[in-house]
């Protein structure tokens, strides 16, 4: 081997040993949660007793559990998802002091858990609270019987059409996300287990003048309302489309409010990290 390269390649592997030996020591020396409460809050976007339910509902396994602690591994997930930066630069953080590499492994896995223990007891196309939101609904915007909205993210590029279905207070109820940008709203609200769970429930006579609000893209059925095309203006159609419109904003609120607090969901954020590993 030529001596300069040889060189070379021993003084590149003695400084990626001492930046694990500097990470390592900031990780076996950090402590999360003796961040002040507002100061964890921005940085994790979840309070310090949410951050520790999540925690005790995720499983941690395998040889990752033991070399980085669980504490860890959720702090550099929330901190990569919160801030949407890149992953080796919420690694060199004082705070979490992982490679780039492992916290790729690390994000995965917590992301996976998160979907696997999480969101099945949160998001749930069960609506328990059918009169209060149908009364907001009815007092707003002047549509009786509506309960949640629909929304689809296709802008153009390459992206998942995802479906979102939420009620009145901005708490999300489903999200289907299995179809690519270029499927159509009415192809993934066909194939969607929420509209085969409102057919079942009209088939037995239940939810009885209640619909969700879709835009132009969904079909017309009796569990959903559309705008109607083309209406003359100053008509009743006309005025009915206003009130859906403003009506149907509360679905892209809760898409803003996501997105504020979940920067890595941002348009701008979109090419930094690779997310078909997760969805896969």
């Amino acid at each position: 081997m030529h001596p300069i390269i040889f060189l070379y390649s021993s003084s590149e592997s003695e400084e990626e040993n001492v930046q694990q030996v500097i990470r390592n020591r900031m990780r076996d020396k950090s402590n999360l949660l003796a961040l002040p409460e507002a100061a964890f809050r921005k940085r994790f976007r979840l309070s310090k007793s949410t951050f520790n339910y999540v925690l005790a509902e995720l499983k941690f396994e395998g040889h990752l559990s033991t070399a980085v602690a669980p504490m860890i591994q959720l702090g550099a997930t929330l901190s990569l998802l919160a801030s949407g930066g890149y992953q080796h630069l919420v690694g060199n953080d004082f705070l979490i002091g992982i490679c780039q590499s492992t916290i790729c492994k690390i994000i995965i896995n917590v992301i996976s858990e998160m979907e696997t223990n999480l969101c099945p007891q949160f998001i749930k196309f069960v609506p328990d609270n059918l009169s209060e939101c149908t009364k907001s609904f009815v007092e707003k915007y002047k549509i009786p019987g509506v309960n949640e909205h629909m929304f689809f993210n296709r802008k153009g590029y390459h992206s998942l059409n995802s479906m979102i279905i939420c009620d009145h207070e901005y708490r999300i109820l489903a999200i289907d996300s299995k179809y690519g940008g270029a499927a159509p709203d009415s192809f993934v609200w066909k194939h969607s287990a929420q509209r085969k769970f409102l057919e079942e429930q009209l088939n037995q006579n239940n939810f009885k003048n209640v619909w969700l609000l879709g835009n132009s893209g969904y079909p017309l059925e009796p569990w959903c309302l559309t705008p109607f095309r083309n209406p003359e203006e100053g008509s009743t159609q006309a005025r009915f489309n206003e009130a859906h419109s403003k009506a149907r904003c509360v679905v892209e609120r809760t898409i803003g409010i996501l997105k504020g607090r979940w920067k890595i969901l941002s348009n701008d954020k979109r090419t930094v990290t690779n997310l078909k590993k997760w969805h896969n």
